[in-house]
């Protein structure tokens, strides 16, 4: 039952609900800071009163205005509220810091949200150290000028390219903030002035971001900043992404030039240490894998003259594809100007790879020889079938010197571009002589039906007396495709794949950048490579390629053939349908004709002779297209769909365009250490391994004399077993390499005491094209440029009417002479 005397009851009359308040004989209602719309609640009938919590009615009217007073108390606590915070963040004299970067910290955070940029001005010092400092705000005092204002009209400086005006951002302005060390420790605000001579910016994002003060880059965004430079991206790149990460560029904390500046400061640090830098880069690279190689050649002053690195997988890959090599150099990678040499090879999967990579000083008969010789003990001492460079004579000379036994082979196309230039109009607008000479090169079989056809062409047009054609008929050993056609070049008659390497890099490096810098993305991009290798090492396995026709011997390759060589072999299955197979001799000889109207390959001639062999399964084609290409060509395959043939001759498979083509090379490295064998690879391997492991046990052990001793005492333990297990037959190339530190760095010193230093080579004198190619222009630029007329004399001649000749000598003014009249007048007093 409820106590009358605990509750007030208001009559509402005639109306026939009420609005309850809260009663005060409810024990367990809340707090009076409770909001009150939380505890009200609907009674019902008039005068009622709600058992349960203790209301009585109150009149709807009176209720709005209790909701309006208590939404007035709640605006004045806000405002309330916001002025402490307001109180609590503004600077005043009195307030302490632990340290100035925390008054600092303080000060810019409270014009980050006046919406004003600070700076800091003076410091005062004691016998202790900073006694106090100033902060101002950045538009404090005013610009220089007195430099403008002293300098006379006229002076040299004058005729100087003028500097870009950038205006003045100082407007006198005497807000500042003063902090003084007291205590001992504590820094207490003594002056502070907020009274800005000038308008505050407003604190919107756009608009704060750009306060020199406010704009600042946190560790991770300079991390990430230098992760993205490291990719090659460049700094408009990088702000599109920290736009897209922050939300907008109105959200980054900094701009463009700040990106720039991350960037720069970070290349800064390499300078004058660039080559150490790089060295202390390969040793931690040798330790990390035993199999890496380098070798730094400098000369007499220590200056860097050559550097050359392989990693382990391009060492490896090379046993397994170093039969053919592409050479070439290129240039504008580096900011020393040394050309880059790089050895390209193809894999089983016909891409691209790496055998090594150099930077020389110049292109020299004997830096070549110097860079094959690494090469060649850096790949164990396997020399390459087959090399293809450019008409470089001095790589010439060094290919014979160091790689006797190789097929030498000048790129074709760097040839024929040559052969355009030269002949000029004679090759472009000689009717039929572009066409001709093509099918002499490319459609001759063999050498003596070139030299008929070439002798034939030049008789023809009557070209015998050019000297062009002489030169490169005097050469044609060395470039064309019929003294090739019987060696094995993987299908690779020019340097394409180090031009389309060379491009690739060069969109990798730039001519600013470091040595070290150029390792480094040399070492992403050959991870890349290894690893696009690896993707289609797994499409290989899991993807089934699609059969195009029922041929049993299209099945067969496709089971031993990767995805992209049988991607080729099925292409040839298809030309091999539209040839026609004529008996000769039974089971012996066979001529294919191909259609006339059809064009299949360029040059390709009319008809192929294919010999076959039943008995040892032998199908040899004039075109030794099998020879050039490890793959059979489509005339073979022609004839051996005829005579039922289902499986390709294991003679006719190279393994280098099998599936498993490079099983052996992706073995770790424990597994192959234990290789039975003693073949030449094998034990320079081992050699790498233990040269590199012996080295850091020496330098443990150099460091203490018992260390000394053990180690001492363990290797002549180990040299007496050891010593009867090996035979006196080490490879002669192993032999090569057991000099000291010779697998770290081959160094050229005639002075032996004196302190090996490396210092960073100068710019490079190389023979590539030293200027940017000329900016393509259109047809309207290239046209001639239209002469003012001048209006006196209204002639077109280069002048006018300031320079009219005619007027000056009017008004009886003398001309004065150019040097170059000058010199005509001289030209023409001698001739008399």
């Amino acid at each position: 039952m409820l106590d009358p005397s605990d509750k007030k009851i208001m009559e509402l009359g005639d109306s026939s609900q009420a609005i309850l308040v809260h009663s005060e004989i409810n024990p367990g209602a809340q707090d009076d800071s409770t909001d009150l719309n939380a505890e009200k609640r609907w009674v019902g009938q008039m005068g009622g009163i709600d058992p349960y919590t203790g209301w009585e009615g109150l009149p709807a009217n009176d209720l709005d205005s209790i909701q309006e007073e208590d939404e007035m108390e709640m605006h004045k606590m806000n405002q309330q509220k916001d002025a402490d915070d307001q109180q609590k963040n503004q600077p005043h004299i009195g307030m302490e810091f632990k340290s100035r970067d925390e008054a600092y910290q303080f000060y810019n955070m409270y014009a980050f949200e006046a919406g004003f940029s600070i700076r800091k001005e003076t410091t005062s010092k004691s016998s202790k150290g900073v006694s106090s400092e100033r902060f101002v705000c950045s538009k404090e005092g005013f610009s220089n000028r007195q430099k403008q204002e002293q300098k006379k009209l006229g002076s040299s400086s004058d005729k100087k390219t003028p500097e870009k005006d950038k205006g003045s951002s100082r407007a006198g302005c005497k807000a500042c903030l003063r902090v003084k060390l007291v205590k001992g420790e504590l820094w207490q605000v003594t002056v502070f002035n907020d009274i800005h001579s000038h308008d505050l910016i407003p604190n919107t994002p756009s608009k704060i971001r750009n306060l020199r003060s406010q704009r600042c880059i946190t560790v991770e965004d300079i991390q990430t900043i230098l992760n993205l430079s490291d990719q090659n991206v460049g700094p408009s790149k990088i702000m599109e992404y920290m736009a897209a990460v922050y939300g907008g560029k109105e959200y980054v904390s900094f701009r463009l030039k700040d990106v720039s500046n991350v960037v720069t400061m970070a290349n800064r640090k390499i300078l004058g240490v660039d080559v150490e830098t790089t060295l202390a880069h390969f040793r931690k690279k040798q330790e990390e894998d035993p199999e890496f190689f380098f070798s730094i050649k400098v000369d007499d002053d220590g200056l860097v003259e050559h550097v050359f690195w392989a990693d382990a997988r391009s060492r490896r890959e090379y046993l397994e594809f170093g039969d053919v090599v592409t050479f070439d150099t290129t240039y504008n990678t580096n900011k020393y100007n040394m050309p880059l040499a790089p050895f390209i090879g193809v894999n089983h999967h016909r891409q691209s790879i790496f055998f090594g990579m150099a930077l020389l000083r110049s292109e020299s008969t004997e830096n070549f020889s110097w860079l094959f010789q690494t090469w060649l003990n850096a790949m164990y001492g396997k020399h390459p079938t087959a090399i293809v460079t450019d008409q470089d004579p001095a790589m010439r000379v060094a290919i014979k010197i160091i790689f006797p036994n190789a097929v030498h082979r000048c790129c074709q196309w760097h040839v024929m571009r040559k052969a355009r230039e030269k002949l000029g109009l004679l090759y472009h607008q000689l009717p039929g002589f572009q066409e001709e000479l093509g099918s002499v090169i490319n459609r001759s079989l063999n050498v003596q039906e070139f030299e008929n056809t070439w002798t034939t062409m030049l008789e023809k047009y009557k070209l015998h007396d050019n000297n062009h054609l002489k030169n490169m008929f005097e050469k044609h050993a060395e470039w064309v495709p019929a003294y090739f056609r019987d060696i094995f070049f993987a299908e690779m008659s020019t340097t394409q794949r180090s031009e389309s390497m060379n491009s690739l890099l060069k969109m990798w490096m730039t001519a600013h950048t470091s040595i070290y810098k150029f390792v480094m993305r040399i070492d992403n991009m050959v991870e890349s490579i290894w690893q696009r290798e690896g993707d289609e090492d797994n499409k290989t396995m899991d993807q089934i390629p699609h059969l195009w026709s029922r041929y049993p011997l299209e099945a067969h390759a496709r089971q031993i053939y990767t995805r992209k060589v049988f991607a080729l072999f099925k292409e040839l299955v298809k030309d091999s349908t539209l040839g026609v197979a004529i008996e000769k001799e039974k089971d012996a000889l066979y001529e294919v004709n191909i259609d006339s109207h059809t064009s299949i390959r360029n040059w390709a001639p009319e008809s192929y002779i294919v010999t076959v062999d039943r008995t040892e399964n032998m199908f040899s084609c004039n075109c030794k297209g099998f020879e050039f290409e490890g793959l059979l060509c489509y005339h073979a395959i022609k004839v051996m769909c005829q005579l039922g043939i289902r499986e390709i001759p294991s003679h006719y498979i190279v393994q280098r365009w099998c599936k498993n083509a490079n099983a052996l090379v992706k073995r770790p490295t424990h597994e192959r250490l234990r290789d039975l064998g003693n073949s030449q690879p094998l034990q320079m391997f081992r050699f790498s391994t233990l040269n590199s492991q012996m080295m850091h046990l020496v330098k443990l052990a150099s460091k203490n004399v018992r260390a000394f001793e053990i180690l001492q005492a363990k290797m002549k333990e180990a040299l007496s077993e050891i010593t009867p297990l090996v035979s006196n037959n080490m490879s002669p190339q192993l032999e090569i390499l057991v000099e000291p530190d010779s697998l770290e760095v081959d160094v050229e010193d005639k002075n032996p005491r004196k302190e090996l230093v490396f210092h960073d080579p100068p710019l490079s004198q190389c023979k590539g094209r030293k200027k940017r190619p000329a900016r393509w222009k259109t047809p309207i630029e290239k046209a001639p440029i239209k002469r003012r007329t001048c209006s006196h004399c209204g002639k077109k001649d280069a002048h006018n009417i300031r320079t009219c000749p005619e007027l000056m000598k009017e008004l009886g003014i003398e001309k004065k002479q150019t040097t170059k009249e000058k010199a005509n007048e001289e030209e023409s007093g001698e001739e008399d």
